[in-house]
């Protein structure tokens, strides 16, 4: 300690130079801290993601897309809506979403790389960009793939192809392709070829087509819905978001060209989620740091009502937040939904040292000591508490990274990193400045703070009342805490995801508006593998295809499916002129008429197989492209599209159990069936929150009460300091589970957070231990903790609970409920770690 203490002494000029330079150098990286809006929470390589991924190479149709929804109540088929669903097909398709801020980027790369790669540059920007760029931007990502870029390079090389031509595919009454025949021809062609089509032929073409109804067009006839997949990486969250813009701009663009067209125009789909997850993320940003910054320093001020108060504290705060998010930019790790809110962590938590170093400093200063001197015998007293505190902090939540869900991971390691950061900055930064400050001791001062003010007075007669009744108060907590964790039982998991959004969110209104009308938002896609070349081109296993679509068209949230058997029984209800005993799939043996001799027409077997071959080379012949969606060129694979009007995990959760029974009993032997999409990526999520608290509650409180034990060197002492943090989590999940909040994205990272911080456990009782040296009983002892680290206490509660409502400005549910509940869990740690400490201290410590 007197090393340390000799070398912060000697060396403070030097110490506060290099903190101000490693300041600089982080605070320079900021501007390329890169953010990730993808709402599955996910990494691209959990199994939940990675099905999909793998099914887009094999498959159209599986690519996430936007859905464009015009509204008419007079319905859809008159010339002003179909003239628009026409424009917006057509307008999508010319799509090119790269922008300036990209041009400047390739020229900054061809400028810092030079040969090929800057003559490929050149090459592509001679004339500007455009989508038919997208082969020349392919061939510039992998030429680049063997030089030494960095992760921002690399990332944007990624993404530039698919910016360039986003669209990968349409669907509508423009695009969607109808089976038909025109003068005994079958003809494969979509309904609104033209602008100016006749309403009445669009209409009876498409309602007469059951895979059409509630699929682009609601069974009402009122909305109708262009569909457009884009092909931009879930991960470029600037590319999603200028995709958003680029479909208002579309929409506002033809609605201000064309007065006469008063439909209502919604814009949704998981493109626009992520876009508008961004959108608030930028918010966020924006304005949670700022209004933290202001709130913890205005408490600061009232509280120290002295200027090194206030500037040290505060300093350590911001150098710390500059620190950690200038290492998430150098380490490429981006920005996201729950990672947006470590401004407002780091700024509020992390300058608990600070804040204890300087309260007792001010302490020390009351007696009479001069600065050098009381910062010193502070830093005596201070030192090993604070380090144990962060040491333990920084475990519970390095521990939380044990989850898959990659941004309760980020959150977790770059708070562990920000706390340990903001110790670091503490334990040099502030006895460095200290030892510079010039004063002399001031004797006959000590009454000043000697009774530990009015909150530290209060404390301590409350708690001279409540000891003498140890038995009684303890009996009652027990039963309490069993109350509670009966309570925290039934706590809720739920991942909602719109729901999130506020109520008047242009993006949730309009995926309500679809997930009403139409199809639904949340797609899912079911696989299923034959073993050999045309095996799903059967009769039975176009059958199975069947039977599996009406299960899901009977389960409670699934709106629409599209399918394999879908198309075949389409075709074979054509193909007999639409006779209705037709609308169905090819028997086994049909008895086809065959009139090659009229005089003497007879019927002869046909094997339903070969009907179900012939289906598919008629279809094909007619110019059709869009079996591509439910089957493979071979045969050997279908896929089966749904869609549901949801986007609650736990009901995905509900609809896959049912599946995978219904699956069990009527699932062909000779293929292998792989569910993907929404209700996969969000179950998946919901597993890893249930999975995530169970395991890293269990692995932070036996680590925390560990290392305590370990530095106090009593087992006793160590699960005394432990024990508020267990109650405040039990009490914590019984109010939620009372207040109906869900455990969920947000919500999820609070219990980390609780368990980490035992500063108020280890901080009253490292107090009591220094008190009974001077103290003739314990309970004076305990009292005089109270007194003067039970002010303390409160304090940093109030300051973190203060600087926490500053979520309550984020426009995302999981957010602002953190701004509710962070200072609830706050209250409940800083209350149990005096109440129960103070009650059975004196138990442990005599028979330690």
């Amino acid at each position: 300690m007197e090393t340390y203490l000799r070398f912060i002494e000697k060396n403070s000029k030097a110490i506060i130079a290099v903190l101000a330079l490693v300041t600089v150098f982080l605070g320079s990286q900021l501007p390329y801290l890169g953010n990730d809006s993808n709402p599955y929470l996910l990494k691209s390589d959990h199994p939940a993601r990675q099905g999909i991924l793998e099914l887009q190479k094999r498959f159209t149709g599986t690519f996430d897309a936007v859905l464009v929804a015009v509204e008419c109540e007079n319905g859809v088929f008159n010339p002003a809506s179909l003239h628009a669903i026409h424009a917006f097909n057509a307008e999508a398709k010319r799509f090119m979403l790269a922008n300036d801020d990209d041009r400047r980027q390739l020229q900054a790369l061809a400028g810092s790389q030079g040969g090929k790669i800057a003559e490929k540059i050149q090459a592509l920007l001679s004339d500007g960009l455009s989508q038919n760029d997208y082969f020349a931007a392919e061939e510039l990502r992998k030429l680049a793939e063997g030089l030494d870029l960095s992760h921002d390079e690399k990332a944007f090389l990624e993404y530039l192809p698919f910016r360039l031509n986003p669209i990968k595919k349409t669907a509508g009454f423009s695009a969607t392709e109808n089976i038909l025949v025109h003068d005994k021809v079958l003809a494969v062609k979509p309904s609104l070829i033209k602008p100016d089509a006749a309403p009445a032929q669009v209409r009876d073409e498409v309602m007469g087509n059951e895979m059409m109804v509630s699929g682009v067009v609601s069974s009402d006839e009122k909305v109708s819905v262009v569909v457009v997949e884009l092909g931009i990486k879930q991960e470029d969250a600037e590319g999603q978001l200028r995709a958003y813009r680029a479909f208002q701009s579309m929409v506002a663009d033809y609605q201000k060209a064309h007065p006469e067209f008063k439909d209502q125009v919604y814009v949704a789909g998981v493109p626009i989620f992520i876009a508008e997850q961004k959108n608030l993320m930028d918010h966020d940003m924006a304005t949670l740091f700022p209004l933290v910054v202001l709130i913890i320093g205005l408490v600061l001020v009232v509280f120290f009502r002295k200027p090194l108060g206030f500037i040290l504290p505060m300093l350590n705060v911001l150098m710390c937040t500059v620190w950690t998010l200038g290492l998430m930019s150098l380490f490429h790790v981006p920005m996201d939904i729950i990672t947006s809110t470590l401004p407002v962590f780091l700024i509020t938590l992390c300058g608990a040292d600070a804040i204890h170093m300087m309260n007792e400093y001010y302490t020390q200063r009351s007696t009479g000591l001069s600065p050098r001197i009381a910062s010193q015998q502070a830093l005596r007293l201070m030192v090993s508490p604070v380090i144990l505190t962060t040491v333990t902090t920084v475990a519970g939540f390095v521990v939380s990274t044990s989850t898959n869900i990659a941004s309760i991971k980020s959150f977790g390691l770059f708070m562990a990193i920000g706390l340990g950061t903001a110790q670091i900055i503490s334990l040099l930064l502030i006895p460095a400045w200290l030892s510079l400050v010039r004063g002399t001791s001031k004797a006959g001062t000590a009454q000043v703070e000697e009774t530990g003010g009015w909150l530290g007075e209060s404390l301590h007669r409350i708690f001279s009342v409540v000891l003498p009744h140890r038995k009684v108060l303890l009996t009652g907590f027990a039963f309490a805490l069993v109350l509670a964790a009966v309570q925290a039982s039934r706590i809720h998991v739920e991942d909602a995801g719109v729901q999130y959004f506020a109520e008047d969110n242009e993006f949730r209104r309009a995926d309500e508006f679809v997930n009403t009308h139409l199809a639904g938002t949340s797609p899912g896609w079911i696989e299923i593998k034959g073993k050999r070349p045309q095996a799903l081109l059967t009769t039975q296993m176009t059958g199975f295809i069947g039977q599996l679509d009406q299960f899901l068209e009977s389960q409670p949230a699934v709106t629409y499916t599209y399918s394999l058997a879908k198309y075949i029984k389409r075709m074979n209800l054509v193909m007999h002129d639409f006779d209705p005993n037709y609308n169905r799939l090819p028997r086994e043996i049909e008895w086809v008429r065959n009139d090659a001799d009229s005089n003497h027409p007879f019927y002869e077997p046909l094997e339903g197989n070969d009907l179900v071959r012939q289906s598919v080379l008629l279809y094909e012949n007619g110019g059709g492209k869009d079996l591509t969606n439910v089957v493979n060129p071979d045969g050997s694979s279908a896929v089966t599209m749904f869609t549901m009007n949801t986007t609650m995990a736990s009901q995905f959760k509900q609809f896959l159990g049912n599946l995978q029974e219904w699956l069990k009993v009527h699932k062909p032997d000779e293929v292998g069936v792989y569910v993907n999409g929404s209700p996969v990526i969000w179950s998946g999520v919901l597993d890893e929150i249930i999975q995530g608290q169970v395991l890293s509650i269990v692995l932070a409180l036996t680590t925390v009460t560990t290392v305590l034990m370990l530095w106090l060197r009593s087992a006793r002492l160590g699960l005394l300091t432990a024990i508020p943090l267990a109650a405040t989590i039990l009490f914590y999940y019984a109010f939620m589970s009372t207040a109906d909040i869900d455990l969920n994205i947000g919500t999820a990272i609070i219990s980390f957070l609780v368990v980490g911080i035992v500063d108020y456990s280890v901080h009253f009782l490292h107090r009591i231990i220094h008190s009974q040296q001077h103290k003739t009983s314990m309970d004076e002892a305990i009292l005089d903790a109270i007194r003067y680290s039970g002010k303390s206490i409160a304090f940093n509660v109030c300051l973190f609970s203060l600087g926490f409502l500053a979520l309550l400005g984020s426009n995302f549910t999981p957010i602002f409920q953190l701004g509710i509940l962070v200072p609830l869990a706050l209250l409940l740690s800083g209350f149990f770690s005096i109440f129960l400490i103070a009650l059975l201290y004196p138990h442990l410590a005599e028979n330690k």
